[in-house]
């Protein structure tokens, strides 16, 4: 092979994502000019302030690419650029219902898309050209720095709308996903072989590797269940399910899993209150229509209203569903794009997990590839309760939709992840 062909191979990938990248950046385009046709006809007058995010976005984004193109990374282009759409449509979604509206006088806004790129770049600086793998030696870093979080919130958070923040509303349980994926990652991948074995279809794992991780797991879960995070919860519950299910092969960690959290979520229904008025909404939001069912039943509203095609950007009334750039935002976005602007939504999300699945098998070692598997099953879990909440096919949790809701550690945190997953799928 020539030395020119082998630098078109190696320009690929990154070619690659940048075309997706032009693509996506048209949409976002196109919809913004499709909601400040609407905003000028109503206000003829704009700040120009409340389009820094837009404009980071379009120059920020190529320089990321740009830097991939020049490092020669040979990763999955569908990774990168699923995640730029999705960010693309949570600025634009953000930007219609006015997030970004105070401008320069509420800079903290502004700033987690900037700092969600910079941790997308961190992310695969960290794990790209391979170098993912000295991560299988910071386990117990990582583990400790989880609890050392959680001890933080404990102690200086304060509870507002059922959840635990830290001073300017940031919520720092964000980072632990990852982090405890790192551990589980080193964890299990040093006991492949302990958690593999199965008689009959049901596992059998050697028990002192068993007690081991349940005594390790039981420390952060009493955390969570002292912060009565149900979200967190079933989420790092289920990311452990899919990562002994990766580990083992076999189908009996998912139904014995899928058992104990339904049985853990009902447990903590019976032991905690908002838990359980989680519940009784989920149940019957009727019962307390103005008061407690007032947010589920205005988001199964404005869902409706929506129907097949929405009401089109910037045309609809999702203001009055009770915090919706939130945990909501899927409402919002069903109002006014309707069941199929949603249902290729839900498209770019599975292109993305599939992405992130398929990376996992292109890995070179067990730790990346559990690494991999976790990471993105965090994701697609996340995603996954965030919609059954909003739809009500689940208790809504407080979990918020990745690259969407509005939400600074949550869209940082979930940029790490899309640059770890990034780096790990390059196969140089």
């Amino acid at each position: 092979m020539s030395r020119k062909s082998k630098k078109s191979d190696a320009a690929t990938p990154a070619g690659a994502a940048t075309g997706l990248f032009l693509l996506s950046s048209l949409a976002v385009l196109l919809a913004c000019l499709s909601i400040l046709g609407v905003r000028l006809c109503n206000a003829p007058a704009l700040p120009w302030e409340q389009m820094i995010p837009i404009g980071v976005y379009l120059v920020g984004v190529p320089l990321i690419l740009g830097w991939l193109k020049i490092t020669g990374w040979k990763g999955d282009p569908g990774l990168p650029g699923a995640v730029f759409l999705l960010c693309g449509m949570g600025l634009v979604v953000q930007f219609r219902m006015g997030s970004f509206a105070q401008g320069l006088a509420r800079p903290l806004a502004l700033l987690p898309f900037p700092l969600g790129l910079a941790a997308f770049f961190v992310g695969v600086t960290v794990t790209g050209k391979g170098r993912g793998r000295w991560l299988a030696g910071t386990g117990w870093l990582a583990y400790l720095a989880a609890a050392g979080v959680f001890a933080v919130m404990l102690l200086l958070g304060r509870r507002f709308r059922g959840g635990i923040y830290m001073p300017g509303h940031m919520n720092p349980s964000e980072i632990i996903k990852p982090l405890l994926v790192i551990f589980l990652a080193a964890y299990l991948s040093r006991r492949q072989k302990d958690f593999s074995e199965t008689q009959v279809g049901i596992p059998v794992p050697a028990l002192d590797s068993l007690l081991a991780l349940i005594f390790l797991w039981a420390l952060p879960m009493m955390f969570v269940f002292l912060l009565k995070d149900l979200g967190l919860m079933m989420l790092m519950n289920a990311t452990l399910i899919i990562m002994l299910f990766a580990v083992s092969q076999g189908t009996g960690y998912l139904a014995l899993g899928l058992a104990a959290v339904t049985a853990a979520g009902f447990g903590m229904r019976v032991i905690s209150s908002n838990v359980r008025n989680r519940f009784d909404v989920w149940l019957n939001p009727f019962a307390d229509p103005t008061g407690k069912g007032w947010q589920t039943l205005q988001a199964l509203c404005a869902m409706y209203s929506g129907g097949a095609w929405g009401a089109g950007l910037g045309s609809g009334v999702p203001q009055a569903v009770p915090i919706v750039t939130s945990d909501f935002i899927y409402a919002a976005m069903a109002e006014e794009l309707g069941l199929f602007g949603c249902a290729m939504l839900l498209m770019v999300y599975a292109v993305l997990f599939s992405r992130g699945f398929r990376a996992a098998g292109a890995t070179r070692t067990p730790f990346e590839r559990l690494l991999c598997v976790g990471l993105t099953g965090s994701l697609a879990v996340q995603t996954l309760i965030n919609v059954a909440g909003v739809t009500k096919a689940l208790p809504m949790t407080g979990v918020t939709l990745p690259f969407i809701s509005h939400g600074g550690s949550s869209l940082i945190t979930s940029m790490l992840i899309a640059g770890l997953l990034t780096g790990l799928s390059d196969r140089k």
